[in-house]
């Protein structure tokens, strides 16, 4: 049987396809806060985070208000001189949820006094620093009826810079092409879940990157196997693997890698 180019299936998804790939109807908006804690200070950070902040969160989530809150700690680069090694992950199902969010307003919420407040949050700044924000859009997934993001043990983030005018290109590829892929090295136990993330903001190009895959994992032996040619071929028989590789470098930098391990969520 001839092989079916690479480029033959790409022209014939751009001809069918009416809409943006992967777009859903029921998108999760997504806020990581980029942390950094001194290494003396770990231990007390995550006590202070599961005893006085996760129950804060786990009502906002028994309330509707938002679907999740995840803390990871930054598995890999580590080392003392990164300059964040913890990620607070929300997920939230509209970005006007986040503007009445912040650590402040939670805590009046639950009817806290001012000096209670005032403690509280010193108890924060001094454990931890919030380096930036970011806000982003899950765009696309593996299991439409999870919530964003996967409860997995490991978490591996990719951060895409796309070129303008590639987004379209670059969402058909991640969801006619990436997505069946991860969906075979999910049936192989191989992974526990993936998401397609659009960056809101900050933006730009300067800014160095635009989207982001999310790659969780149960067990971080799992990260190694990635686009392996038996996955390729069983997710998308007949495929030329070389030029499969070449139309994803043309379409988008892989800017970063990082893995997250989760070390505390909602329920």
């Amino acid at each position: 049987m001839r092989k079916l180019s690479y480029t033959g299936l790409f022209v014939i998804l751009v001809l069918i396809s009416s809409v943006a790939a992967g777009q859903s109807s029921d998108a999760n908006y997504l806020k990581f806060d980029y942390i950094k804690v001194q290494p003396e200070n770990v231990h007390d950070y995550l006590e202070y985070m599961h005893n006085t902040w996760k129950p804060l969160y786990q009502k906002q989530v028994a309330s509707g208000k938002i679907d999740s809150w995840n803390l990871y700690r930054v598995f890999a680069p580590g080392g003392a001189d990164g300059k964040y090694n913890f990620v607070a992950v929300t997920s939230a199902s509209g970005l006007n949820v986040y503007q009445s969010l912040s650590p402040r307003e939670i805590l009046s919420m639950n009817k806290k006094s001012q000096r209670e407040i005032g403690r509280m949050m010193d108890r924060a700044n001094d454990l931890r620093t919030v380096m930036y924000t970011e806000f982003w859009k899950a765009i696309n997934k593996i299991d439409e009826d999870e919530a964003s993001p996967h409860p997995a043990k490991y978490m591996m983030v990719d951060y895409m810079l796309v070129a303008p005018g590639k987004d379209y290109d670059y969402q058909m590829l991640e969801d006619e092409v990436a997505k069946p892929i991860h969906q075979e090295r999910k049936e192989q136990d191989r992974m526990a879940g993936w998401e397609l993330f659009s960056l809101i903001t900050p933006g730009g190009r300067e800014y160095g990157y635009n989207f982001a895959t999310g790659n969780y994992f149960e067990e971080l032996s799992d990260v190694e196997f990635g686009f392996t040619e038996d996955v390729v071929m069983n997710a998308l028989p007949g495929t030329d693997l070389p030029e499969l590789f070449d139309t994803i470098f043309a379409t988008r930098s892989l800017v970063k890698s990082e893995v997250w391990e989760l070390v505390d969520r909602t329920d």
